[in-house]
């Protein structure tokens, strides 16, 4: 399979969500190619899964004052907090290698994602269990708190929370790769917990998360992070090709504008639930 690699840097919450669903819409009518893009927010965001009901999940005056964005993703999974973090976006006809259930494209991409982290010098491992949907759809229950099947890990503690959405036969994966922060600072824009609660649920985040630069000695900035993700792609994937791309193509570029304005900047959107 051919792919592109495309490094976005840092972008608004409503940028990057309608680039990647534009992308995916583009790949699913056959006019785009297979697409690895990596990416930031500015300003950092909280993101909430599709299904979730953020009227449970989000203190909206606790957002604004810390500053953070907002935005519901296409994809599932819980509530992330990308703060100077890595995004990746696989975006693909689920075939070849991502054929088959969604636990079995985790692995593929959870292999590659390891090999970069191995080129790190950052040892992680791969989530063996699974996590059952009732406990996915808690309320209060940050994506960080638990790990599901082939997520990766470091020393038990987790270092990239990833969900995804399928249609026609194509699927878009999420992933968010801590960089410099865990996500203890969640805990202050969770609804109707109590001062304390908020302070057991930091300390647990704290422990249960981690991020690239708490583990190296010599932090990595995010551009040498995501050359080493894109060199465990080559390697680990080595009978696929891989380009980089600058920018994405005008019909891209044009879906993506229409999805901002239509769909990721409106509170029918985002706040739909």
């Amino acid at each position: 399979m051919k792919w592109r690699f495309i490094i976005s840097g840092k972008l608004s919450s409503s940028e990057n969500m309608a680039i990647d669903e534009a992308i995916f819409k583009c790949v699913q009518d056959g006019r785009s190619v297979p697409t690895i893009r990596f990416y930031d927010w500015e300003p950092s965001t909280v993101s909430c899964g599709y299904n979730q009901e953020v009227a449970k999940e989000v203190d909206f005056a606790a957002l604004k004052r810390y500053g953070f964005g907002f935005v519901r993703r296409p994809t599932g999974g819980r509530l992330v907090l990308h703060d100077n973090e890595i995004t990746y976006a696989v975006i693909s006809p689920a075939v070849g290698r991502l054929s088959g259930n969604v636990t079995e494209s985790y692995s593929e991409i959870s292999k590659a994602l390891a090999k970069g982290f191995e080129l790190m010098d950052i040892d992680v491992d791969f989530e063996k269990g699974n996590l059952s949907s009732e406990h996915q759809r808690q309320a209060a229950n940050p994506c960080f708190t638990s790990s599901s099947r082939y997520e990766l890990n470091y020393q038990r503690k987790k270092i990239v929370g990833s969900a995804q959405v399928r249609k026609n036969n194509c699927l878009l994966q999420h992933g968010s790769i801590l960089l410099n922060h865990n996500q203890s600072k969640l805990a202050q824009i969770l609804p109707d917990l109590s001062v304390d609660q908020k302070e057991r649920l930091v300390n647990y985040l704290s422990r249960k998360t981690i991020a690239i630069n708490e583990i190296l000695s010599v932090p990595k900035s995010y551009d040498e992070a995501i050359q080493l993700l894109m060199t465990g792609f080559e390697e680990k994937w080595t009978m696929d090709e891989f380009v980089i791309h600058k920018n994405l193509e005008p019909y891209e570029l044009e879906i993506a504008e229409q999805l901002r304005l239509s769909k990721y900047l409106t509170d029918e959107w985002n706040q739909r639930k």
